[in-house]
Parts: C-alpha cells; sequence; structure tokens
C-alpha cells in the first residue's frame, strides 16, 4: 500500500523518484596525480601553565602525548613553560626536572625547555612561540584554557598552526 502511495505522489508531482548509485571514477591518465600528503610534525610545542611543581593530571596528559607524538612522527619538542605574575611557584627547578623526567620516561629524548615570563596575554606568547620556531602543532591542557590562563579565542587568532587541546 505504501508503495502505490509513493508512486501516486510521484505522479501528482510530476517528478520521478531517482535514485543515486555512486560509483568510483577510473582515474583519469589527463588528472593531475594526487600527492600522496602525510600529516608531519616535526616541531611540537608543548606548552605548560601550570605552576605545580609536580604537574597537574592536565599537564601530565599533555607531556605525555607531546611525547607519543615525538616518538610517532620523531618530532622536536619545544617546552615551552610559562611563570605568571601572582602565581606561588615554589621551586621552578623542581617543575622543570618533572617535566624532563615525564618526557624521557616516555621515550623522548629531543626535546629543549624554554621558560618565560608573561609580558603579554598568555595566548600571544604562545602564538609568538610556535612562529618563533615554526610549530607544526603547539599541545596544551584545557585546563590551561578552563582556569582562564589562556584564551581560547586569542589562540585561535594568534596561533598559526593546529592547536590540540587535551582534557
Amino acid at each position: 500500500m505504501a508503495a502505490s502511495s509513493t508512486a501516486q505522489f510521484a505522479k501528482r508531482n510530476g517528478a520521478a523518484r531517482r535514485s543515486v548509485i555512486p560509483r568510483a571514477a577510473a582515474p583519469d591518465a589527463k588528472a593531475p596525480a594526487m600527492a600522496s600528503t602525510e600529516l608531519t610534525y616535526n616541531k611540537l610545542l608543548l606548552t605548560i601553565l601550570d605552576a605545580n611543581p609536580y604537574l597537574s593530571d592536565g599537564s601530565r596528559t599533555a607531556v605525555a602525548t607531546a611525547a607519543h607524538m615525538a616518538k610517532t612522527y620523531n618530532s622536536k619538542v619545544t617546552v615551552l613553560v610559562v611563570d605568571e605574575p601572582g602565581t606561588d611557584n615554589t621551586d621552578p627547578a623542581k617543575r622543570i626536572e618533572s617535566i624532563t623526567w615525564h618526557l624521557k620516561d616516555r621515550g623522548c629524548d629531543n626535546f629543549e625547555v624554554v621558560e618565560k615570563a608573561i609580558t603579554s596575554p598568555a595566548s600571544v606568547l604562545v602564538g609568538d612561540m610556535a612562529d618563533e620556531i615554526g610549530a607544526d602543532m603547539v599541545v596544551l591542557s584545557s585546563e590551561a584554557v578552563h582556569a582562564k590562563h589562556v584564551d581560547a579565542n586569542q589562540l585561535a587568532e594568534f596561533v598559526s598552526c593546529p592547536v590540540l587541546l587535551l582534557p
């Protein structure tokens, strides 16, 4: 009954029901060959905006992810450690030691740690550093956004490469 009512509807509206069957096109000899492009991440910028010398869960996740990506893509990791004014970082050397330990523990030996104090908004600082090193990706804990250390809108504006925000 339903099939006949559909046919009657199609006849009334003057339209015949058409179906589309997808088919793979044969490669055209005249068409340019598609280059096999893979995503490569040769330079990663790992941003730590955490005053905790032993790193928060989010920062540890970001460090672990950056280390895994560095092993997978044979990348260099630049760790940007941002010190915000007013934060109580009693032992900055311990924080650097903790970051170094976490990276080496996960098999990442090709890294550099850069400490910067905030002189402009943190999002601008991250964007400037990403441009300075020619980063292919910025890895960042979403805790930094939730804690208002960085503004996600400004990250989108000032960072010219993909940003991986991790929980």
